[in-house]
């Protein structure tokens, strides 16, 4: 088998191994996080807190890491949960 087949052949492997796992992960954010709505996420915050500051915080963060809006937990850890570093 001339190398560059072997090569070709090692790095399908690789991807459809990272495909796999990618779609693992996805699966078991999506049942950590069901989707809740904005009444839900504001009643885990203390009295106080503003909903204005804390929507938009939710807002950015589903924003800025491609996360489903409704899946963004007052709880959700920036690297663990949503695998920003």
């Amino acid at each position: 088998m001339p190398p560059t087949l072997i090569l070709v052949a090692a790095v399908v492997v690789v991807v459809v191994v990272c495909a796999a796992a990618a779609m693992r992960n996805r699966a078991a954010f999506e049942e950590r996080f069901p989707p809740i709505s904005d009444a839900e996420f504001l009643a885990c915050y203390r009295p106080g807190t503003s909903p204005e500051v804390a929507l938009k915080v939710r807002r950015i963060v589903a924003e800025q890491l491609a996360v489903e809006y409704e899946r963004v937990y007052p709880s959700t850890r920036f690297i663990e949960d949503l695998g920003a570093d």
